[in-house]
Formats: structure tokens, C-alpha cells, sequence
């Protein structure tokens, strides 16, 4: 037992090496949106562990050329898991100032400890002006607006 350790220990890299150098990537703000929400509805324990649901009521976004209303009648479909992660998954809409309609599909996780509360939305936007957003990934950051009633959620572009 101790010469398979040992083995793996030998051959397990003490920290990742790339083959060639890569560039990380960057992140680049690229709309902000300041989400209403109802109180969560709780579902209960179910078979991975309790579920819960938070009404989207409405809100307000904007960003690189894009402004406009979040559309009520979305959710954000919760799960505690029995390790204490919260896994989110999120589904709700956003109506541009000129009218062209959005779906937000957004997953993330939730971590008490450290605080960590992270997503990756993707969007499913119409042809034209707005389907840049069908073209790249996302990073989200989920912040609580103080007293409650909202969150502000930050959407970063990840550039390559």
C-alpha cells in the first residue's frame, strides 16, 4: 500500500503545467440587471435534497448597448444539496427598450462559506442586433440588494 502511494504521489503533478503557454482569459462587464423578486416558495425535501422557488417579479437592465425591463414571471429554481451547496437555475426573460424579447437560461452555484455565489448565463436572443449574446460565455456574479426584495446580477463577457 504504502509503494502505490508513493507511486501516486511520484506521478500526480504538484501543480497543473500547461503544454505551451496560454493565455487566461478576461472577463468584461457587459450588463448589469437589477432583478425583483417575490419571497422563495419552499417545495421540501425531494430526492436530492430541498427544493425551493424564487418568483421573478420584474426589474430593470442595461449594458453595452442593451437596456431595458426584466419580465416578470420567471423563477430561479433552487436545490440544497446534502453538501451544503445550493445549485441555482434560474429561467426568466428581458424586454429591450425596442422591443426584442430575450431568454435567460442562468445555472450557478451557491456557497455559504466562503460566500461564493456564481453563475453561467446563456442567452437565446433573436437574430439581428442582439445575437452577439448567442455568441460568447458568461460569468455571473448574483449580489443580494440590501433589505431584500432584489438582487443585482452582473454579467462579464469572457474574452479570449
Amino acid at each position: 500500500m504504502k509503494y502505490l502511494l508513493l507511486c501516486l504521489m511520484l506521478l500526480w503533478p504538484a501543480s497543473v503545467q500547461a503544454y505551451e503557454a496560454v493565455p487566461s482569459p478576461s472577463l468584461r462587464l457587459v450588463l448589469q440587471a437589477r432583478v425583483t423578486i417575490s419571497p422563495a416558495v419552499e417545495v421540501g425535501d425531494s430526492d436530492h435534497g430541498k427544493r425551493r422557488f424564487i418568483p421573478i417579479t420584474g426589474g430593470s437592465f442595461t449594458g453595452e448597448g442593451i437596456k431595458g425591463e426584466v419580465l416578470a414571471g420567471g423563477a430561479d429554481w433552487q436545490l440544497d444539496r446534502p453538501d451544503g451547496v445550493r445549485e441555482l437555475d434560474a429561467l426568466y426573460s428581458l424586454r429591450t427598450d425596442d422591443g426584442a424579447v430575450i431568454i435567460v437560461h442562468n445555472k450557478g452555484l451557491s456557497v455559504p462559506d466562503p460566500r461564493y455565489l456564481m453563475t453561467i448565463p446563456a442567452f437565446h436572443a433573436p437574430a439581428g442586433k442582439y445575437e452577439w449574446l448567442n455568441r460568447r460565455v458568461f460569468v455571473g456574479r448574483v449580489s443580494p440588494v440590501p433589505g431584500g426584495g432584489a438582487v443585482i446580477i452582473s454579467v462579464f463577457a469572457a474574452e479570449g
